[in-house]
């Protein structure tokens, strides 16, 4: 995201030291990566204690946890949900199920959601590109892993 433009990321961890590394790893190497092709990256870590409070002011919140993964599949993310808004993005990178409780409590409220298993294809379709020069159908890739996770 940063790379696309995006100019600030808040991070947040359950694990302080581990929060406090990524942190840095953004500020660090990927700041310097942003700061070549002409943009400026603010990073700020947030503890994860409890429900975690989305600050005001975010357009795009990424769950990059396991929590919902099968065979886990009802597991709740501790967060408020009161402070997500229709008007957010909500991407999960959990594939299996490629509909999480979070995805599904997102779409009720009438987020943009991006699902992990959209994510995995995407990943895909560039990995075979970049070994192959071959673009795959993307439409039928998930199609086969929809039904796979079924």
């Amino acid at each position: 995201m940063a790379l696309a433009g995006c100019s600030q990321i808040t991070l947040a961890n359950r694990n302080e030291k581990r929060g406090r590394e990524l942190e840095a790893l953004f500020r660090g190497q990927l700041g310097e990566a942003v700061k070549s092709i002409g943009h400026e990256l603010a990073v700020t870590y947030l503890p994860w204690r409890g429900d975690f409070r989305v600050p005001g002011g975010r357009d795009i919140l990424v769950n990059a946890t396991s929590i919902g993964l099968f065979p886990d599949v009802d597991a709740r993310i501790p967060l408020a949900m009161e402070t997500v808004f229709a008007e957010m993005i909500i991407a999960d990178v959990i594939p299996n199920p490629p509909i999480t409780r979070l995805v599904r409590e997102a779409r009720e409220k009438g987020c943009r959601v991006i699902d992990g298993l959209g994510m995995l294809v995407g990943q895909g379709v560039i990995g075979i590109q970049y070994w192959t020069g071959k673009t795959p159908d993307a439409v039928l890739m998930r199609r086969a892993l929809e039904r796979f996770f079924a």
